[in-house]
């Protein structure tokens, strides 16, 4: 089967931020764009999402449009996922997880991203880096899975394939 979700994983929040505007000078669009970090504590422009709100409520540009910061990264959500706490997410994994925090349903990072096509042992992973602070940048990239792999990389994100190298 051939591989069409990428998933990225950064240390630094500038890093993902300039890999997210790379992707999108690419051509790729926030609808193919994800992204998640924990810790959505003091996050100035977001809108707290909990369960029972509505789940189109999470776009905002505030503050952080202001600063520069890529369009996917500014329309960031802050949500309480159940099991999680706060989390900042944006674009395609906003919508996933934002269902999964309105519905309160099970799975989080790794249900979230098995059902973006992502195999479970590596959603696993995934989800492990994202609960030691690690940020998630996801692209459905289709038959540009190579091209969008080789632009997360640049910008210093590894993944299941080159996870000693980050070590």
């Amino acid at each position: 089967m051939e591989r069409s979700t990428v998933v990225g994983v950064f240390r630094d929040r500038d890093d993902a931020e300039r890999a997210i505007d790379e992707l999108h000078r690419m051509g790729f669009g926030d609808d193919q764009i994800g992204f998640a970090m924990r810790g959505a504590e003091g996050v100035e422009g977001t809108t707290h999402t909990e369960s029972g709100s509505k789940a189109g409520e999470g776009a905002v540009g505030g503050a952080l449009a202001g600063a520069g910061v890529g369009g996917l990264i500014a329309a960031a959500a802050a949500m309480l996922i159940p099991g999680f706490g706060p989390v900042i997410a944006g674009g395609i994994l906003a919508t996933v997880l934002g269902g999964a925090a309105i519905g309160a349903a099970a799975g989080g990072i790794i249900g979230a991203l098995t059902g973006m096509g992502v195999p479970e042992e590596e959603a696993h992973y995934y989800e492990g880096e994202f609960n030691e602070g690690r940020i998630l940048v996801t692209v459905k990239a289709g038959s540009r899975y190579m091209e969008a792999r080789d632009a997360l990389r640049r910008f210093g994100a590894y993944d299941t394939e080159n996870r000693r190298a980050a070590a």
